[in-house]
């Protein structure tokens, strides 16, 4: 009975892959740190954990239906926000592209070049305090989005919001293209050089036009990278670093500088160090320090990280 028992779950096994042919995918990040900020303590935190199920179906004559939803998870149990949406939409993939609506990043976020130090306490959302880069950093609901083929390495990404902000603390009816983003990339974030240039602008957006432009070139285990924004209604940011993976270990460096409206002035210097536990476990620590120019004088705080991501 045993033996039959296995042979059943050998068989099943290796028909699993046929029959299964269409299931979704499941995946899923989870990073837990040990955060220290300066004159507030130290915390557990949850940075960025989620969990996600995405597929396609074969609609035949070369075209497929895709979808993906995907939901923070605070493995701390800190977020009131617990399972909100990020990326989820449904769409449709071909010869000319594709089409999706649902929750997505947009384009102008999605043209950045690779961040070394993302979703933590030096994410470029956080570099200025959020006083710039959140603007950039936007996943908007309400949005219909193409994505081009490649022509010559380079893909046009756009995107409309709907939705019934005003920009002026009022609301009014809501049209399809209340918002729009657009980006063109060229090459890859994960190897040679990489362009990349975008814009948003609309009421959704409190009618504040932004743009950025990015560069990057990765070789070896080489990643240097610069991306620079401006935004009518902020000011203005350059943000650049570097990594180099030797083995397990990867150092990296990040600078940012912002000159805004309100003349504070922020800038972050951040050192980190990856090392890798295996193929999808990496364990990290992060240091930096964000200057401020408060008007009465600088200020700087410290902050500092120690965490372990697992993607699966």
């Amino acid at each position: 009975m045993k033996k039959n028992i296995i042979a059943l779950a050998v068989a099943s096994a290796i028909a699993a892959p046929v029959a299964m042919a269409d299931a979704p995918v499941v995946y899923g990040i989870a990073n837990m740190a040990i955060n220290t900020v300066e004159d507030s303590g130290s915390n557990v935190e949850s940075v960025a954990s989620r969990l996600g199920v995405k597929g396609s179906e074969d609609l035949g004559n070369g075209l497929k239906a895709i979808y993906q939803m995907e939901f923070n998870i605070d493995l701390a149990g800190n977020d009131v926000k617990q399972m909100n949406a990020r990326n989820s939409f449904v769409g449709l993939a071909g010869g000319f592209g594709t089409v999706l609506m649902g929750t997505h990043d947009t384009p102008l976020k999605m043209s950045q070049a690779k961040d070394l130090f993302n979703d933590g306490l030096f994410d470029n959302a956080n570099t200025d305090g959020g006083a710039l880069h959140k603007g950039g950093e936007v996943r908007a609901d309400n949005v219909i989005a193409y994505v081009s083929p490649s022509f010559a390495g380079i893909k046009i990404v756009a995107a409309s919001v709907a939705g019934t902000t005003d920009g002026k603390g009022g609301t009014e009816d809501s049209e399809l293209a209340d918002a729009y983003s657009i980006a063109a990339m060229y090459g890859s974030t994960k190897s040679g050089l990489y362009l990349a240039a975008a814009y948003n602008g609309g009421d959704q957006f409190k009618d504040a036009e932004e743009m950025r432009i990015s560069a990057q070139y990765a070789t070896g285990g080489l990643v240097a990278n610069a991306m620079f924004q401006d935004s009518e209604a902020n000011g203005s940011n350059i943000t650049a670093s570097a990594g180099y993976k030797m083995g397990k270990m990867m150092p990296k460096i990040k600078y940012s500088t912002s000159d805004l409206d309100n003349d504070t002035n922020p800038s972050t210097i951040a050192v980190g160090l990856n090392y890798s536990l295996g193929k999808k476990t990496t364990a990290y620590i992060e240091y930096g320090s964000f200057d401020t120019d408060a008007g009465a004088g600088d200020t700087t705080t410290t902050k500092s990280s120690i965490g372990l991501q697992h993607k699966f």
